[in-house]
């Protein structure tokens, strides 16, 4: 995602933000939104509600045998999808350069 200039205004209003130890919605420094996690009916979905956010993260996995040759080693593949929901810059069936970089990150751990 490309970085977007602020405007005077803008630059004005974080500074003043930052000198008061508030953040951007009114919160003081060391409060925090409120969290709630729940679990879905579909075995490794999850729903986590921070402040106004809602998140949905859906794991899943499969064992399979592993090669005679190498018996100890496996396989781990990660997926990451980014609904257009969350946001303009994410398209449906399209891999954007944030989506990649997450996940080679998830990859190289």
């Amino acid at each position: 995602m490309r970085d977007t200039p602020l405007s005077n205004c803008e630059r004005d209003f974080l500074l003043k933000a930052i000198e008061e130890k508030k953040r951007l919605d009114g919160r003081q420094t060391y409060d925090y939104r409120s969290i709630k996690i729940s679990f879905g009916t579909d075995y490794g979905c999850c729903f986590v509600d921070l402040g106004k956010t809602r998140i949905m993260a859906q794991v899943s996995c499969e064992l399979i045998t592993p090669k005679e040759n190498r018996p100890n080693e496996g396989i781990m593949f990660f997926n990451i999808e980014l609904s257009p929901m969350a946001s303009p810059a994410f398209e449906m069936g399209r891999q954007s350069e944030l989506l990649v970089k997450l996940n080679r990150q998830l990859e190289r751990c």
